[in-house]
């Protein structure tokens, strides 16, 4: 799992929920101008990627390239709908090929289990998985049945994500021609990050700033 950064909570997602009353309570979804916000804050914390498989987020289709992920679902956790600690960018709802995502927040959907999760906070989630040259990520203990349900729930192993994964694990190595290295994922300078930035930190014995 890539997990999030600590979030900012956005002005005007503070003044929207101060105008609680006895006559109106905040509800998902947001109003536009605090949605935009509140997506902006979350691209910031997660680096604008994925916050279960650690992918670039595209936005430039909203719900079906990425969406608004509540970690605790709505049916279940309603108090905490607009609540931002609850609240991550995940890949969209859609693959590349228009259908039905298979991974991440569209395949975890409405589960959650008090028992067996990983709070997806940086970098305390990711030391609690591991990724091998195969691409394949596993739970870094035997005996950590929560990353091992976080990983069949999100399909972290799904046949597209391990190739990509694979690729980048490759290339590290420099098996593929020039070695890639830390300067390839990550410039702190322009607040840019790759792909898998993750992976690669762990990798290198370092973290994502």
């Amino acid at each position: 799992m890539r997990g999030c950064h600590a979030k900012s909570e956005p002005q005007a997602l503070t003044d929207w929920l101060a105008l609680e009353s006895d006559d109106w309570q905040p509800a998902y979804s947001f109003p536009s101008d605090v949605r935009g916000r509140v997506i902006d804050a979350l691209a910031e914390a997660q680096r604008k990627l994925c916050v279960y498989c650690g992918k670039e987020l595209d936005f430039s289709a909203p719900g079906k390239s990425y969406h608004i992920e509540h970690f605790r679902p709505q049916n279940a956790y309603s108090h905490l709908e607009v609540s931002l600690s609850n609240l991550f960018l995940s890949c969209g709802q859609e693959s590349a090929q228009g259908n039905r995502s298979e991974t991440c927040g569209t395949a975890k959907d409405d589960w959650f289990d008090d028992d067996l999760h990983v709070e997806p906070h940086y970098p305390a989630c990711t030391e609690r998985f591991r990724f091998f040259l195969t691409g394949e990520i596993t739970a870094a203990t035997d005996t950590d049945t929560a990353a091992k349900t976080m990983i069949d729930k999100l399909n972290l192993n799904h046949p597209e994500l391990k190739k990509e994964r694979e690729e980048i694990q490759y290339a590290i190595d420099g098996r593929e021609g020039e070695e890639l290295g830390y300067s390839d994922f990550i410039d702190p300078a322009k607040g840019t990050v790759r792909s898998y930035a993750h992976m690669v930190c762990q990798r290198l014995g370092t973290l994502i700033p």
